[in-house]
């Protein structure tokens, strides 16, 4: 697992590598949610998990 902080940015909600040195497209992706109908659990997974390595 890797550490990240939640931005919201130009409409979209993203998480960015931690430590952040700059906002880029290689450090950070969308955040998508998946939500359960039945109970509200929320589970969020990144677009683009490779930019966490």
């Amino acid at each position: 697992m890797t550490e990240c902080r939640a931005s919201s940015f130009m409409g979209k909600f993203s998480a960015i590598k931690f430590p952040i040195k700059y906002l880029t497209a290689k450090e950070s992706s969308e955040l998508i949610p998946y939500v359960c109908s039945n109970c509200g659990h929320v589970e969020w997974y990144v677009e683009k998990p490779e930019n966490f390595k």
